[in-house]
């Protein structure tokens, strides 16, 4: 077994391979993880006697036990032969691999616990355009081409002007209006770096509607000291979280994907401890980055559902993403009707098809009302499909949402009620 230098080389353990003597051989495994990456640095191996020439493999992460691996042999034609038990891509692990490195002898299993080491992820060097990705590699963003019903992206801690760019690109041209990005902004920043920032050399304000920002980064518990550090709380890019309170929405209820994932109850943010800076709680800050189109994190949970563009179809979250939820299901739902004769039975059998479907949201709450003479119009009439369309092979759709606006401030209004003291002087009077 492969461990680090420094280990006591009991059961012939060390860092090194090797042949062995001519004299008692050692049986000796090499451990190392199962998928490349610097994920099994955090892990550590304890081998243990066991019964007879038998011995236990204990996988640990810190304090906890991962998995476990009991009275194992180093002889291949035993029934727990080390390498079949804990290799076996069904049964086995699914964090370590091992290799019997075929040395001859077999002394008796001591305790011994040995830490893995010299994993990479291969990240060292790596640039937004690595990130971005290549369409002929399939790299970076560029690999997610073939996720067909892919909604949600992002790229956690990449904040440059480079980076968001490339995201909001991606999900308005490649995917073709069909996904949405959540963008971080850089770490440290205040309310007036956030604001120069979108409006200067970021550029994102005004520039699309199919992505929104998030301010501040978000503070977190320490998943892993050892590899992490020692400290108890970590600042995060929130680009996860905010993602995770998207999918928490949408599946929280039939058309959560119409409601605002935003709010002390809805825009909750799970396992986060608190912003990075105290001055989102300033109502001032707040209201300084939000008619920038930033949705500012308020320690806990999301207190903005806007979109980066206030001038587009569909200016805040829900709206973007419900009109692509929309437009993904009539694009699913209508491939049935590719191929058949584009006559006007088939565009009347389109209309009650789409406008059922859209009826249906209505009254999960997609729309501004539930009356579908306001809420929504289908058109697949005959001026919209000329005789130069149907030739052309083209049955063509147009669909109208009035789409329902998230309330994004309550305002209090006081005055003094006088009504009971005018009807009191009233009587008098009489």
């Amino acid at each position: 077994m492969q461990v680090q230098p420094g280990t006591a080389p009991a059961l012939g353990l060390d860092v090194l391979e090797h042949a062995g003597s001519a004299g008692v051989g050692s049986a000796t495994l090499r451990l190392r993880g199962r998928d490349p990456g610097t994920y099994a640095n955090r892990l550590a191996a304890t081998v243990r006697p066991a019964a007879g020439a038998t011995f236990d493999i204990l996988i640990t992460e810190g304090a906890r036990l991962r998995e476990s691996y009991l009275g194992l042999s180093m002889d291949p034609s035993a029934a727990r032969y080390a390498p079949t038990i804990i290799n076996n891509a069904r049964t086995g692990s699914r964090l370590v691999q091992v290799d019997d490195l075929a040395l001859t002898g077999r002394p008796p299993p001591v305790d011994q616990n040995v830490e893995l080491a010299q994993g990479g992820d291969g990240l060292a060097g790596l640039g937004d355009l690595d990130f971005l990705g290549s369409p002929v590699a399939r790299s970076g963003l560029r690999a997610l081409d073939a996720v067909a019903d892919l909604a949600i992206v992002a790229l956690p801690g990449r904040s440059s002007a480079v980076a968001h760019e490339g995201l909001l690109a991606y999900c308005e041209h490649v995917r073709r209006g069909l996904a949405f990005a959540v963008l971080d902004v850089g770490p440290g920043m205040t309310a007036d770096d956030v604001v120069g920032y979108v409006t200067g050399v970021g550029g994102i304000e005004g520039r699309s509607e199919f992505g929104a920002v998030y301010w501040p980064r978000v503070r977190v518990s320490n998943p892993s000291p050892r590899t992490l550090g020692p400290a108890d709380d970590l600042i995060v890019p929130p680009s996860g979280h905010i993602a995770g309170v998207y999918a928490r929405t949408d599946g929280a209820r039939p058309g959560g994907v119409y409601e605002a994932p935003a709010g002390v109850d809805v825009g909750r943010l799970a396992g986060v401890l608190g912003a990075e800076t105290d001055e989102v709680l300033d109502e001032n800050a707040r209201d300084l980055v939000f008619p920038h189109r930033v949705n500012p994190i308020r320690g806990r949970y999301i207190d903005g559902a806007r979109t980066l563009k206030a001038t587009g179809n569909f200016p805040s979250v829900p709206e973007r993403r419900g009109a692509i939820y929309i437009a993904r299901s009539l694009s699913l739902g209508l491939d049935r009707v590719r191929h058949r004769n584009n006559t006007p039975e088939l565009r009347a059998e389109v209309h009650r098809a789409v406008f059922q479907f859209l009826l249906a949201q209505m009254n999960l709450g997609a729309f501004a009302t539930r009356d579908p003479r306001t809420a929504f119009f289908v058109d697949v009439s005959d001026a919209l499909n000329p005789p130069s369309s149907v030739l052309d092979g083209q049955l063509r759709l147009r669909v109208g949402l009035a789409t329902a606006k998230p309330a994004e401030f309550v305002i209090v209004e006081l005055s003094q009620d006088l009504r009971a003291l005018d009807a009191e002087l009233a009587n008098a009077e009489a």
